[in-house]
């Protein structure tokens, strides 16, 4: 769940192309703060008892905060960025010591102000191996981090990211979107659904990856495929199928298809499935 410091430079960027496509789609970069995000940091400021948490955002060359607490600067340079690694992997990545670290002692942001001992940072994953950025905290002082508040800080980055799914399922007008076409001649459009809104939907009834694969009778595998829209390994028409009509059954309307603007709304207050 934790993975600890390495000692080496900046690592090479990976999958930036692909990484930075969604970023740019959701058109967040240099935006007005914004309540929902704003709610997040803060909340992770308190429960983790520390002076800074961010909202961080990576583009090509400068890491951005969507949202912040404890800090005054909009962002720093790419380069100067802990973010860097911790958008590597899915798991949440903590320095301890950032002085007693190699790959940090000499970082401006602990030499100089805001004068970082400890991070912890977990990743914005939005596909699989498709990280935005993360949602961080920081201290000014050494201090360990266990699993259980791993598990926590990866479970406030995840509203983070449902919410960022929700957010361009809003204001997406339906291109590039990923989507799934029923896979036998002949079929018709009215069981077309895209990823985002599979990722929606769940986000809307508290639904995680595992009990919808549960109650579909499909893996968990599967399910993060057709809401990555992998067109490598596309998904059958019964797998979309089943998807949906669980989804459709806890309250959930699927609106447009892949010529409009794909949407979801819920009817009625459920417990998922």
């Amino acid at each position: 769940m934790i993975k600890t410091a390495p000692t080496a430079p900046i690592p090479p960027r990976q999958n930036e192309s692909r990484r930075l496509a969604a970023l740019y789609r959701l058109q967040l970069l240099d935006t007005p703060p914004e309540p929902a995000f704003d709610r997040i940091t803060q909340l992770a400021q308190r429960l983790f008892d520390v002076p800074i948490a961010l909202l961080s955002l990576l583009d090509e060359d400068r890491q951005w905060f969507k949202a912040k607490c404890g800090l005054d600067v909009s962002g720093t340079p790419r380069e100067q960025a802990f973010c860097n690694y911790t958008i590597l992997h899915d798991s949440v990545f903590v320095v301890p010591d950032a002085q007693a670290d190699a790959a940090f002692s000499t970082n401006p942001l602990v030499t100089g102000e805001p004068a970082i001992r400890f991070y912890a940072g977990a990743p914005l994953t939005v596909a699989p191996e498709t990280r935005l950025g993360s949602l961080c905290i920081i201290d000014r002082t050494p201090r360990t981090f266990s699993e259980d508040e791993a598990r926590l800080l990866a479970r406030l980055a995840q509203i983070v990211t449902d919410e960022l799914w929700l957010r361009s399922l809003t204001a997406n007008t339906g291109h590039n979107l990923p989507s799934f076409t029923q896979a036998r001649p002949g079929s018709t459009a009215v069981s077309m659904i895209t990823g985002m809104q599979v990722r929606a939907a769940r986000a809307m009834l508290n639904c995680s990856i595992d009990k919808l694969a549960a109650n579909t009778g499909l893996s968990a595998n599967t399910i993060k495929r057709v809401e990555a829209g992998d067109q490598t390994r596309p998904s059958t028409h019964a797998t979309i199928t089943t998807i949906r009509s669980i989804l459709e059954a806890q309250g959930v309307v699927f609106i447009g298809h892949d010529a409009a603007a794909p949407g979801i709304q819920l009817l009625k207050e459920t417990h998922i499935i």
